[in-house]
């Protein structure tokens, strides 16, 4: 799988400077967009289950389920896309997140039994955060003391985590993600439309608005 595995990292990485490329020449040249938008053709929908820690009102009109993986570099990238799709739409999004660690990413499995046992106890966005933020910091006891640092109760923590009673979820997420495409990290479905990579904030705008201007009609 390791030729494979480098071509798809390499491939993304290629697509992400050339996106960042594009948009400094945009920039530069002051480029003003005055034709409208195309209308958009079909798409295709998964049927995804919004099942698993979630942020944003249960009634929104968007739906954004994540399937994502703590020691991938590209799904940290992806944090600052989502996070400013959560602050520019308020209450008409909702965020669900379902795990998806990677085989080659060795630590990716704990981690994310980790989020989940740190969601016992109402933290999981604040230990989704610090893993995010330490990628380095995924080895069993960092978890333990990241978990301290979040005064999660360490007993509960530990137990939960050394068990691996948290595991099955994992797997059930990841079944799930296989069944509707996700063979890499991250993948969003917004209303059942996948997005795939660490997408710019506009790729994200514009699935939005037009399932936010279909919901008017």
């Amino acid at each position: 799988m390791k030729p494979q595995i480098v071509d798809f990292l390499s491939g993304q990485q290629k697509q992400e400077a050339a996106q960042k490329f594009f948009d400094s020449l945009r920039q530069g040249a002051n480029v003003k967009y005055e034709l409208p938008e195309p209308a958009r053709g079909p798409v295709e929908r998964k049927q995804v289950a919004a099942t698993g820690p979630s942020k944003g009102a249960e009634g929104a009109q968007v739906t954004i389920v994540e399937f994502s993986d703590f020691e991938c570099p590209f799904c940290s990238r992806a944090n600052a896309s989502v996070d400013q799709v959560m602050k520019t739409y308020g209450d008409k999004v909702r965020l669900v997140f379902r795990q998806f660690p990677l085989e080659f990413h060795k630590q990716a499995q704990k981690a994310a039994e980790a989020s989940l046992c740190a969601n016992d106890q109402g933290k999981f966005w604040e230990m989704h955060d610090a893993l995010f933020a330490n990628q380095k910091a995924l080895g069993v006891e960092d978890l333990k003391k990241t978990a301290a640092g979040l005064k999660l109760d360490a007993g509960k923590f530990n137990t939960c985590l050394d068990s691996g009673e948290k595991a099955s979820v994992v797997k059930a997420d990841q079944a799930d993600g296989s069944k509707v495409g996700v063979n890499g990290t991250p993948a969003f479905f917004i209303n059942g439309i996948m997005l795939s990579g660490a997408q710019p904030f506009d790729e994200f705008k514009s699935i939005i608005d037009a399932e936010l201007s279909g919901a008017k009609k």
